[in-house]
């Protein structure tokens, strides 16, 4: 599940962004409390309790700067400093602070009002880049199971159904278009090889021009117009 924290003190402008983010997710065909959650906090005591806790909390944190009686780049750099290596982005109405943030590695700095295109590119980024989830819950005969990532050999498209083929043998037929699943597979080990097929990178064996061959034998076929991206993707995996 992806994990989003909002830190803001103004709650219109922390309702505004979550909107925005959970419409951002929604149009990813995200499910709130299935595939993503957001948690938002008007204070960063309780954020940085959590987050000392758990390092690990959150995936993605939108913060404001000027907080009452704190600022926000001084609350990241601390965060830094405990192990959380959590995408920030800054969301100010402030200008000046954006060359004082570098050493928080921030994934970006956006201006308030926030441009929701801007958002969704940044989210868009940091969920292919950064975010590899252990679990997947899918819809099977009317009940959610949860999926380990990592038994997912692949996915591909059933006659406007989707079939997920786990390790061992075990097929899954999700009652989902196969267009609406992609975005759930999601981060560096997936890659779509076919039209109808999404791989598992971790699973593959060998890569020919024409075919991926997993490490149970299996072969699935690699479409010419993605042969380029597909042996990209696969490079930069196994480095």
């Amino acid at each position: 599940m992806y994990r989003v924290a909002i830190c803001d003190d103004e709650p219109y402008a922390a309702e505004q962004n979550e909107a925005m983010l959970c419409q951002i997710l929604e149009d990813r065909n995200l499910k709130r409390d299935i595939d993503y959650s957001v948690h938002c906090f008007s204070s960063p005591v309780p954020l940085i309790a959590q987050m000392e806790r758990h390092p690990s909390a959150f995936h993605l944190l939108l913060l404001d700067i000027e907080l009452e009686n704190e600022n926000g780049i001084s609350l990241a750099a601390h965060l830094r400093e405990t192990g959380s290596a959590c995408s920030i982005i800054y969301i100010t109405a402030y200008r000046d602070y954006v060359f004082d943030c570098f050493d928080t590695r921030p994934l970006h700095y956006l201006l308030k009002p926030v441009d929701q295109e801007r958002l969704a590119r940044a989210i868009e980024w940091d969920l292919q880049e950064n975010y590899h989830p252990e679990q997947i819950k899918f819809l099977v005969g009317g009940c959610w199971r949860s999926v380990e990532a990592r038994d997912i050999l692949y996915a591909e498209a059933t006659s406007h159904k989707s079939a997920v083929h786990l390790q061992g043998g075990e097929v899954l037929y999700i009652n989902q278009n196969f267009s609406e699943l992609i975005p759930r597979l999601n981060g560096k080990r997936f890659c779509r090889s076919h039209f109808s097929i999404l791989v598992n990178l971790e699973h593959v064996y060998r890569l020919t021009n024409s075919t991926l061959i997993l490490d149970d034998g299996r072969e699935l076929p690699v479409s010419r117009s993605r042969q380029k991206e597909v042996r990209k993707q696969y490079i930069d995996f196994i480095k």
